[in-house]
């Protein structure tokens, strides 16, 4: 089989994936059969390394060497991971009550079962590619573990907003070969032998906020802290032949209520920020437990991560680029603010929200999320199918008080399920959302339906420009 009939293949996964329903902890999982004389196609990496390797790191904002430490170190490496297209690593911040007053407020018990499963001596700790390496020097061993020979295996994930839950769609493919001898496992070529080549995984999704910000009783100051775990999803298990595709969907909502590890159920302060979450799918090998050549402390009887992804690196593997928003136009009517988006995409958009608060751009408390309903140019497969709305609009209605100041941004994913997010917006430039008011400017009234011409025109000849994308391009 052609390359883009494989390409065409695992397309349809996605489809399917935007087309079932996807229920928060129902899993569906559909294996995609092997096809016969298919040729894998290993992908090229950023840094030429053999996969994408993962950091758990377990830190506290309250331990000490974990704000001299961990902290500096996570920080440094966000840098590079926002500006590298590519994602070249990924990463997951477990925060744990150990050292200094315990009071670290980003903790939740996954977090803490998480450290249980690697039993560290403490924190700061990390570990890479699922205790390949135990290391406190980040990104040394990072590009360590990103060089070592790993079972190949593509790893695809996409997330998109569908109303107030985050859909998750994953897909493995295992490029093994029928049989792969290893002079230094003479059981496992055996085993190989018999049964032919066979990956046995664990796939997680880690829930990950970027940029929280929170308290820290050992700067005795708010900080910013990046790629803080907010639960965990999984794990899924199961066998994959030479060739085959398996895909898992889960679905996350919002939440303000957690389960502490000392403390019972307790409300969630900082709240979460739903346009910072960003799904980090890592798979593991149960069958891989190798060790580090450089000794560098490796965890004994945990499985080794192999990859790691996230919908960025997803994005950029495929060769995608991301939708935009290309512009906004705002409208106060009474006490309702309405928002109208229009996306710049080939590929048609399928779902987009508002995240909205009426307190700041920056506000670390509730989020409320509307739904936007897409208008467009109607995308269709050849089947006749449609999936996404080609130079497509999203509207959107939120109530505000009279008064209220309301700050919004739009997150959207397209018909390659690709995903991403508009800058947080101040409606009306920052001016209270109110309704009519007595003695209001007739010239200012003119200047704003001037301005509604002009975008209107804009729009329309935007509009019947032809479309260019489809789906299976």
């Amino acid at each position: 089989m052609d390359t883009s009939r494989r390409c065409t293949l695992l397309a349809f996964a996605l489809v399917v994936s935007m087309v079932l329903p996807s229920v928060a902890g129902n899993i569906d999982n559909t294996d995609i059969d092997p096809v016969e004389d298919y040729q894998p196609q290993p992908r090229e990496y950023p840094n030429d390394w053999t996969h994408r390797p993962v950091l758990e790191v377990f830190t506290s904002l309250s331990c000490p060497p974990c704000m001299s430490n961990s902290e500096p170190q996570v920080i440094s490496l966000y840098d590079e991971y926002a500006s590298n297209e590519g994602v070249p690593f990924t990463i997951i911040t477990f925060h744990q009550t150990n050292g200094g007053a315990g009071d670290d407020s980003t903790v939740n018990q996954d977090s803490k079962d998480r450290y249980n499963h690697y039993s560290p001596v403490g924190t700061p700790d990390g570990e890479i590619d699922g205790g390949w390496i135990q290391s406190q020097d980040y990104p040394e061993s990072l590009a360590e573990a990103g060089q070592r020979s790993v079972k190949p295996a593509n790893l695809n994930i996409t997330q998109k907003w569908d109303g107030d839950q985050l859909v998750i769609s994953s897909n493995i493919e295992y490029l093994g070969s029928s049989w792969s001898p290893d002079p230094t496992d003479p059981l496992g070529s055996g085993q190989d032998l018999v049964d032919g080549d066979v990956l046995n995984y664990e796939l997680y999704f880690f829930v990950v906020e970027h940029q929280v910000v929170a308290y820290s009783s050992e700067e005795g100051a708010i900080v910013t802290t990046p790629f803080v775990s907010r639960a965990t999803l999984g794990p899924y298990g199961g066998s994959l032949d030479a060739g085959e595709v398996i895909e898992h969907r889960d679905g996350w909502t919002v939440f303000t209520e957690q389960q502490h590890p000392n403390d019972g159920v307790v409300s969630l302060e900082p709240r979460i920020v739903p346009g910072n979450i960003e799904i980090v799918a890592v798979l593991y090998d149960t069958d891989d437990e190798s060790k580090s050549p450089s000794g560098a402390n490796p965890k004994a009887g945990v499985s080794r991560a192999i990859n790691s992804a996230t919908p960025r690196s997803t994005a950029f593997d495929a060769g995608n680029t991301l939708p935009t928003v290309a512009m906004v136009e705002e409208v106060s009517t009474g006490s309702d603010a309405s928002i109208t988006a229009f996306f710049d995409d080939e590929d048609g958009i399928t779902t987009a929200v508002v995240m909205y608060n009426t307190v700041s751009a920056n506000h670390t408390g509730d989020w409320g999320i509307a739904p936007m309903a897409i208008s467009g140019s109607e995308i269709c497969d050849e089947a006749g199918v449609c999936y996404a709305y080609g130079d497509a609009s999203g509207d959107a209605t939120i109530p505000v008080t009279d008064g209220d100041s309301l700050y919004y941004q739009v997150v959207f994913s397209d018909g390659k399920e690709n995903f991403n997010t508009d800058e947080v917006r101040a409606f009306a430039g920052g001016s209270p959302v109110a309704g009519d008011v007595d003695g209001f400017s007739w010239v200012l009234w003119g200047g704003i339906f001037l301005l509604g011409i002009l975008l209107s025109t804009a729009f329309a000849v935007w509009g019947s420009m032809p479309y260019k994308g489809s789906y299976f391009d």
